[in-house]
């Protein structure tokens, strides 16, 4: 049955109409993009233009078409929309044709050509588009975006365990319980607090360096999306290559500072607090999962499990304290969607090359794995003695 799904799934018939729902899932992205900033609700009210408030007609809203035909202008008041709104469609549609066809039809990524493992990669891309459009336009990344995502990818790992197990560098599960669609999800959970613990660990380091803080905690939660839904071997990929992805964006920004000394100065009498409570929390958290991993592959003991266990409570101390920060400086929600204040503009936007580089390890991780898989093993293996 579920080999005649996938045949299925991977007909030209079927991916024409994932290229159709890509289209309609980015005319979705685009209400978040622009009302989660502004604090508006993105189920009502219904689409409509800003300038003259008129509900935009069903068939003045089919996405690209619509933009192609009215030529980027309201049918009432000739109000001109964004280009950004037709290449955001248009961009989710390629990408959800993209990685089916790469999934599908050119096994570059064997194991991904599973509904449940493309249909959840699908909710990934589509949150880290929304977060990171936004993280370059006002240096903010929204935990309901995050957090729904990671919750639809811990559910979907339970019902296919597939998703964990392409992430695990072996495409083995762990036997911690005996039932694939426990250990899965568990697994996801472990996948999120690497991904979130490794960018809480730069940020602490970052901010006692440069005593100015070094990264947003929206991207601790992003973070552990990829890790949560990609595994925490991804995870690690994904740290790695987001750097060099950004590099040019930060060397631009730096250039920029040059130029304007103002801001500096503004930064350096900013005062920086640093949460030790995380960082503690973290650490300790991630020193269990490295000590689990050696121990207990790939036969998980009883130790194995219980440094499991400590390392997820450990993880869950570090996300209450780093709750504890987000509410600290909260803000309340600007009336309208405009770009971040100028004070900000010299930040560097993480996010955006977080996304892109999960985009990357979703079509390498499989080659990125594969070779460097028998030197980590090699050096486990002299560890255990």
């Amino acid at each position: 049955m579920e080999g005649t799904l996938v045949e299925w799934f991977a007909s030209w018939t079927v991916g024409v109409f994932l290229l159709l729902l890509g289209l309609c899932v980015g005319s979705f992205l685009n209400v978040c993009i622009y009302r989660l900033p502004a604090g508006k609700s993105i189920i009502w009210p219904a689409s409509h233009c800003t300038s003259c408030q008129t509900p935009i007609a069903w068939y003045d809203n089919i996405p690209v078409a619509s933009y192609l035909v009215l030529g980027g202008k309201c049918r009432g008041c000739g109000a001109p929309f964004s280009a950004r709104y037709m290449l955001v469609e248009l961009a989710t549609g390629l990408v959800w044709f993209w990685y089916w066809a790469v999934y599908f039809k050119t096994g570059l990524r064997p194991g991904a050509d599973h509904p449940g493992v493309y249909l959840s990669h699908m909710v990934l891309a589509s949150a880290l588009l929304v977060s990171g459009l936004i993280d370059l336009d006002r240096k903010e990344i929204y935990t309901s975006v995050t957090n729904v995502a990671l919750a639809v990818g811990v559910a979907a790992s339970v019902a296919w365990p597939d998703i964990q197990r392409l992430g695990a560098y072996d495409h083995v599960l762990p036997n911690w319980t005996g039932w694939g669609r426990v250990d899965a999800p568990i697994l996801a959970l472990v996948g999120a607090a690497v991904g979130a613990g490794l960018i809480n660990l730069t940020r602490f380091l970052g901010t006692l360096a440069f005593r100015r803080e070094a990264m947003g905690a929206g991207d601790v939660y992003l973070m552990a999306l990829i890790g949560g839904i990609l595994g925490w071997e991804a995870a690690l990929l994904v740290f790695l290559v987001a750097p060099f992805l950004g590099l040019p964006y930060g060397i631009w920004q730096v250039l920029r500072q040059k130029k304007e000394p103002q801001a500096e100065a503004v930064a350096a009498a900013t005062p920086v607090e640093v949460n030790y409570g995380t960082f503690v929390a973290t650490v300790i958290g991630l020193a269990c999962f490295l000590a689990a991993a050696w121990m207990g592959r790939p036969e998980w003991c009883t130790p194995a499990r219980l440094l499991l266990v400590g390392g997820l409570a450990a993880m869950g101390v570090s996300f209450f304290f780093l709750a504890r920060e987000e509410s600290g400086d909260a803000e309340p929600a600007e009336s309208d969607a405009q770009p971040a204040p100028e004070s900000d503009s010299h930040e560097v936007p993480y996010g955006p090359f977080l996304g892109l580089a999960a985009g990357v390890v979703m079509l390498i991780q499989e080659y990125a794995v594969g070779h460097f898989g028998p030197g980590i093993e090699a050096l486990l293996h002299a560890i255990a003695g």
